[in-house]
């Protein structure tokens, strides 16, 4: 299978399974705007978790050179494009929710933040297929997806963060955590590489 035949199948199968999943939920709770919202809530955690998959697989790899952690640098685009069919059908839910509020008006322009989250995201998707990165070339793709990867996670990051002490579930601490975590691991990537690359100028 080519790399773009798999891109294709993994993000249409994100979005199918997603989908199937949110259907066979609210056909056995019912489709009030309160079971959307739980659904939203956890898609979007889902996400979350696949983003910083996407997020630590390179500094994991340089960290612990496992073959586990190879396995998963290896596959760190599928994880990406899985996370854009995700996202994908989140947003299809949001635009669901709306259909079936009287309150809830979905516009982009209310929603900066969301809106640059989505075209991030798209324009990441879009340069994961093989004619579009050779297009961009190597460098430039590298900064285009390190600088995404980085607006998605500080966007969803807030996203999952506790706001108060009182409202806070369990639950966006332990995401709160992982996120942490994730960021020190990149960090400790990076420390070690600089040292690396100085004791390596030192001895020549």
């Amino acid at each position: 299978m080519t790399n773009n035949r798999k891109n294709w199948t993994v993000f249409l199968s994100a979005i199918a399974v997603s989908g199937l999943a949110y259907s066979a939920y609210l056909a056995g709770v019912g489709t009030s705007e309160e079971h959307v919202l739980t659904l939203l809530r956890w898609s979007a955690r889902a996400s979350f978790l696949l983003l910083m998959l996407a997020f630590v697989a390179r500094p994991l790899q340089q960290l612990l050179r496992k073959p586990w952690t190879a396995k998963l640098l290896r596959n760190r685009r599928l994880i990406g494009i899985a996370f854009a069919g995700l996202h994908t059908a989140h947003l299809g839910l949001i635009i669901y929710r709306e259909r079936i509020s009287e309150d809830f008006v979905f516009r982009a322009t209310d929603n900066l933040s969301g809106a640059l989250v989505y075209s991030v995201i798209l324009i990441m998707l879009v340069t994961s297929w093989d004619s579009t990165s050779k297009l961009l070339g190597r460098r430039n793709w590298k900064i285009l997806h390190t600088v995404g990867l980085y607006i998605l996670f500080v966007a969803f990051t807030d996203a999952v963060r506790p706001y108060s002490l009182e409202s806070a579930a369990p639950i966006n601490w332990l995401l709160l955590a992982i996120a942490i975590i994730a960021l020190l691991i990149r960090i400790t990537a990076f420390a070690n590489r600089q040292r690396t690359a100085g004791l390596s100028s030192s001895t020549h």
